[in-house]
């Protein structure tokens, strides 16, 4: 039994070192990980920091991803000082619940989106008016955080009281869902619920006889299913996450109608508790480091979307030139009274967007 031990040790000895000398390294921010991986010299013993993030979406989902790698990132950077433990699918805060939680310090970090908070970000819905002219999330994200960075036209939202912007960033774009019937023209919205995320794209949805309403994403399947809601504007990306095309939706109208945004912030008070060599950890790690980072991702969705659509018996489709024309038109007539709302704000974040998208 000894001896068949002995044998057994020597094999898995041999198969580390044979990974070894592939360049294989064991990865940096493990969950349940109490320490550095014994390859990486000069790294802490165990962190100083653990800093608890929470986001809805699941697991394997873009958010799910990319916080991981923000996590790595954060790790790899601090030398294993920190080390950030992601919370997946809403476990430990619902989609409502992340600002508010990170805000209080019942989470470090949350993901989520501003749209999720009716009236707490009325300046960052201009981001998300319908039909601005981004032609990517990669693109739109540059905006948003361009923005963020080098105008004060968005700290004025109360929803960022209290946090640190690590990022504003893009989702993928939205086509228009319906459950149990396609669009053929703007007149067949008339009386329709409809899932929106921002008031001006609720506007947009009254100039044509539907009902907007909010609605968190881990909802919309059961909503649509029961009939509780006609159809949904959310992104490619919520519709994979979520499979609202799995005996639930069935059409999708291809209209890019609107690039939503997503919050990463950082509780400003557990920021500030940090060592000064901590907190240029978080900095490196954020804004522009952190809009980086899987970057393109979110423009990939589109593909994987339709295919998963068409696999399930629905249908992705566009409409007339005609009908589409409608569409715009109707976004530009919410769009003038938005900045009319909003004032000289408004006006300076509509010319900023359309200036940063020209570039």
């Amino acid at each position: 039994m000894k001896k068949k031990l002995v044998a057994a040790l020597a094999l898995v000895m041999t198969f580390i070192m044979v990974l070894s000398s592939c360049g294989v390294k064991a990865p940096a921010n493990t969950s349940g990980s109490s320490g550095a991986p014994a390859s990486q010299e000069g790294f802490a013993e165990k962190p100083e920091v653990t800093l608890m993030l929470t986001q809805h979406d699941p697991d394997n989902s873009l958010p799910g991803q990319y916080c991981h790698a923000w996590a790595d990132m954060v790790f790899e950077k601090s030398k294993g000082r920190i080390k950030v433990i992601v919370n997946n699918g809403g476990s430990i805060a619902k989609p409502t619940e992340s600002l508010d939680k990170v805000k209080d310090g019942g989470v470090d970090i949350a993901w989520g989106l501003q749209s999720f908070y009716s009236g707490q970000f009325p300046m960052t819905d201009g981001l998300s008016l319908p039909y601005l002219p981004y032609t990517s999330a990669a693109q739109a994200s540059d905006v948003m955080m361009d923005v963020w960075m080098n105008t004060e036209l968005l700290q004025s939202d109360s929803g960022y009281s209290g946090t640190k912007v690590i990022l504003i960033r893009s989702n993928c774009d939205a086509p228009i869902t319906t459950a149990k019937k396609q669009l053929e023209t703007t007149a067949d919205f008339k009386g329709m619920t409809i899932r929106a995320s921002v008031a001006p794209l609720v506007n947009w949805l009254g100039e044509f006889g539907a009902t907007g309403k909010a609605c968190p994403i881990n909802e919309l399947f059961q909503n649509l299913q029961n009939g509780a809601f006609d159809g949904a504007v959310t992104d490619w990306h919520g519709i994979e996450s979520f499979r609202l095309y799995d005996n639930c939706a069935k059409y999708f109208a291809d209209e890019q109608v609107q690039y939503n945004t997503y919050y990463f912030l950082m509780n400003q008070a557990k920021y500030d508790s940090l060592s000064a060599e901590n907190k240029a950890v978080i900095d490196a790690c954020s804004g522009q480091a952190a809009l980086e980072l899987m970057k393109d991702a979110w423009d990939d969705m589109k593909a994987t979307t339709t295919k998963s659509i068409e696999e399930a018996g629905g249908t992705v489709y566009k409409l007339s030139d005609a009908e589409h024309q409608k569409l715009v038109d109707a976004a530009d007539k919410v769009t003038k009274q938005w900045i009319a709302e909003k004032g000289d704000a408004g006006q300076k974040l509509y010319d900023k967007i359309i200036e940063l998208t020209k570039q």
